[in-house]
């Protein structure tokens, strides 16, 4: 049995105050029979009552597929989970309280079509204003998805994949609890080019007081261990490895400022902060693994599986 063209896939944590925006924006994609697409749910064992709340839209919409976890294992894991039971040629990968425009699923996928690209980006920000994206957006095509990942700093959902490159790539990270930075870098590494639409295809709400993003320690460690990998991989360009590490020395002076560190700029990783944007210069492989060990430490981090 063929699958549908499209499956919008998302990891589910405590959001029953806005799933059911989420769910109706996700439904009301235009231009895609509605056979041609699914949504796929991974609920990351909330307790608000998500679960229950998606429950019930699966029982008035075949479309809907829920699966849910017994632990709290962290977003990584699950969207992997949804992706892995997705069943459509192109995933659509949404946090559970973000909005898709109108018009977005279909233009993403004519926009893979025409380039013949397995991977989309567009613009983002955060703003309720859900407007459809401009039919004369601009689109780009990029040789090199790893150092323009990198060095746009992509980490968010929101993008179109092709999930036979899902597969390729394996997913987001699962070392890392949070999957914003490791999954676009994973899936631009494995692809042989990507389209970016200069355009808003995806809107972010505030962040309220349960979102990952508020915990800025958590970002920067999981940014630092996401990145890591990328440094010693053998296809990646010159130009894909300079961004890697300006984004993981930012990464580390920024955890000693919002740790309170005083003068930051002055510490070990404040120093090799500037003297990589000043000079280009990085440092040593010895200075990452002791960095690597005191965050692998580092108290109030939730990782994969727990706390």
């Amino acid at each position: 049995m063929t699958g549908p063209l499209l499956s919008i896939i998302s990891a589910v944590y405590n959001k029953a105050e806005v799933l059911p925006e989420t769910l109706r924006l996700a439904r009301a994609q235009r231009g895609i029979a509605e056979e041609d697409i699914e949504f796929v749910f991974v609920d990351d064992n909330s307790a608000d009552g998500s679960l229950a709340l998606l429950e019930e839209e699966a029982g008035r919409d075949p479309r809907v597929r829920i699966f849910a976890s017994q632990d709290n294992n962290g977003p990584a894991i699950a969207f992997n989970r949804a992706a892995s039971q997705a069943r459509g040629r192109y995933l659509l990968a949404i946090d559970a309280d973000d909005m898709l425009p109108g018009n977005a699923a279909k233009f993403l996928i004519d926009s893979a079509r025409r380039f013949d690209a397995a991977l989309v980006f567009g613009r983002s920000r955060r703003g309720e204003d859900c407007r459809d994206v401009p039919e004369d957006a601009t689109l780009s095509v990029e040789s090199d998805p790893l150092a323009f990942v990198a060095e746009r700093k992509i980490v968010r959902m929101g993008f179109l994949a092709e999930r036979q490159l899902w597969l390729k790539a394996g997913g987001a990270d699962e070392t890392v609890f949070i999957q914003d930075q490791s999954l676009p870098l994973r899936l631009a590494a494995a692809a042989d080019r990507l389209v970016f639409v200069d355009a808003l295809v995806y809107h972010l709400r505030q962040t309220g007081d349960g979102n990952l993003s508020r915990n800025v320690l958590q970002q920067h460690h999981d940014r630092f261990f996401a990145l890591l990998p990328f440094l010693d991989r053998p296809d990646a360009s010159p130009t894909a490895r300079r961004a890697v590490m300006r984004q993981m020395v930012s990464s580390l002076w920024k955890m000693d400022r919002d740790r309170g560190v005083q003068l930051p700029f002055l510490s070990a990783a404040g120093r090799c902060y500037l003297l990589n944007r000043l000079l280009g210069l990085e440092p040593s492989g010895r200075l990452l693994a002791d960095v690597a060990a005191r965050l692998k430490t580092l108290p109030g981090i939730r990782r994969p599986g727990g706390i």
